[in-house]
């Protein structure tokens, strides 16, 4: 019996990995409620043709400010955001260089906020829903756009770009 079930997760591994494809890459991220420019980093694993599994990790560029308060003076602030996502994509092939893809997952934001040196932070979870186009440059590079909205307590939506390396 133990031959078996090991006979069957070789035969299911080795199946995977008949197809199996990596890439890694980044670009760069926009955030609707951080309202700030962010820079992507991101692994993708395809189990099939169609499904790919996307871990990325996307780290937006602090947003300062100040306000001048009568009789108080001025109040200096700092907030920063950073996620980590792991989506799955189901792709759509429209011709040999353009895909689409409807993608879920699930997001972990940290946020934290320094107003006058007093710093308070925050980390949630929360789900992606989105979707993406990819454009084959070659049979290495792609080109990756997508869209998605983080449902939770750091709710957001997020637009990116980038370009994804396959070994």
């Amino acid at each position: 019996m133990k031959k078996i079930i090991l006979l069957a997760i070789v035969t299911i591994v080795l199946t995977f990995n008949s197809f199996a494809q990596i890439s890694a890459g980044g670009g760069i991220s926009y955030g609707t409620e951080i309202e700030t420019i962010g820079i992507n980093l991101r692994g993708q694993y395809s189990i099939t043709e169609t499904i790919d599994i996307v871990g990325g990790f996307t780290f937006f560029f602090p947003k300062k400010s100040s306000q001048e308060i009568p009789f108080w003076g001025t109040i200096e602030t700092k907030s920063s955001l950073w996620t980590f996502d792991i989506d799955g994509h189901y792709n759509f092939t429209i011709n040999d260089k353009f895909g689409f893809y409807p993608l879920a997952g699930l997001n972990i934001s940290g946020a934290s906020v320094d107003i006058d040196g007093n710093k308070t932070s925050d980390t949630e979870a929360g789900l992606n829903i989105g979707a993406g186009a990819t454009y084959s440059i070659n049979d290495k590079l792609a080109a990756f756009t997508e869209i998605k909205y983080t449902i939770g307590n750091m709710d957001q939506a997020v637009i990116g770009i980038g370009v994804l390396y396959r070994f």
